[in-house]
């Protein structure tokens, strides 16, 4: 990532709207070549859509400050948001998350306060963007991405092009079950559904299910031998390993790759358990032909893969990820 930036490299603006901050950030993008500009973050509102538009407005006007330009100077915006939402039209349906967004325009109003086309997109869509033009997954016309932080989720690359399903869902990989719902101790997840990898796996999860204050707490005391945290650990590799032997043989990608906050502290307990499993569990062929490689943006995934779906998304060059 990065590039020289003349004054001819065209700008964009990238948002990434998350339950915790707002992120904006203005990128010259070359390419796949992303340099940022100028940046901002802030705490996510929790008392209204209204708010929570107000900040990232606020947020990208910073952004702009501190690059020096003005938003007469930038291309198009980019947004990468949680779902499900309607990535053409820019309507979020529901993010349980953000307050007020139900059939919420976030497209539309953020395009009319800030006087450009905004281009919103799911937020593992968006990282799936990212690490296909510009990081691990460059060069792959199948592959997964995955994201184990908070929540756990993904987005499927198939024969080149975004897998969207149906309603738009697709990718909801933290909602894969993985155990039954009539075992013992099952947890149920946050979808109201028993068993879903994201139950076991999900940092929040995980913290709640060992009595922990953050997926953090609970690996170093399973290390520190708390036989409680260690099978909560356990757990969560057991059904990190059951979706990963899932993706791939009902899948076939070239590359699982795998971001997000957990996977990049504890890859022993992510990376790991998963290349094991599709190693030992997984078809042949499918088994063969799949790496599981950690992703390679890190935390400005979410900016990096706004600017670029800006950037292809404006030109009329979106159709593969559409």
């Amino acid at each position: 990532m990065g590039s020289e930036v003349t004054p001819l490299t065209p700008r964009y603006l990238a948002l990434d709207l998350g339950g915790t901050n707002v992120r904006a950030a203005i990128a010259g993008v070359e390419g796949s070549l992303v340099t940022i500009l100028g940046r901002d973050e802030r705490p996510t509102p929790r008392e209204s859509a209204e708010a929570i538009v107000a900040a990232l407005v606020a947020s990208a006007r910073a952004a702009l400050d501190a690059a020096g330009l003005r938003a007469s100077d930038l291309v198009a915006a980019g947004c990468s948001a949680p779902g499900p939402l309607d990535h053409r039209t820019g309507v979020v349906h529901e993010a349980p998350n953000l307050t007020g967004f139900v059939a919420f325009p976030l497209g539309a109003r953020l395009g009319a306060a800030l006087g450009l086309d905004v281009f919103v997109d799911r937020d593992t869509a968006t990282a799936a963007i990212g690490e296909a033009l510009a990081g691990a997954a460059r060069g792959a016309r199948d592959f997964v991405y995955l994201t184990i932080s908070t929540g756990l989720g993904g987005a499927i690359v198939s024969g080149g092009r975004m897998v969207r399903g149906a309603s738009g869902t697709a990718g909801e990989l933290g909602h894969w079950p993985v155990a039954l719902p009539s075992c013992a101790g099952v947890p149920r997840c946050g979808c109201g559904a028993p068993g879903c990898a994201e139950a076991f796996a999900a940092g929040k999860n995980l913290a709640e299910r060992a009595g922990r204050p953050d997926a953090a707490a609970v690996y170093a005391a399973a290390a520190a031998g708390d036989p409680g945290a260690a099978t909560c650990v356990r757990d969560a590799e057991e059904a990190l390993a059951a979706l990963a032997v899932g993706i791939a043989n009902v899948l076939n990608p070239e590359r699982i790759v795998v971001g997000g906050a957990v996977a990049e502290h504890e890859p022993a307990h992510v990376l790991g358990p998963m290349r094991a499993a599709i190693a030992a569990r997984a078809f042949r062929a499918p088994a063969a032909a799949v790496r599981v490689v950690p992703a390679s943006l890190g935390p400005d995934v979410g900016l990096v893969g706004a600017a670029l779906a800006a950037c292809e998304r404006a030109a009329g060059r979106g159709e593969w990820f559409l």
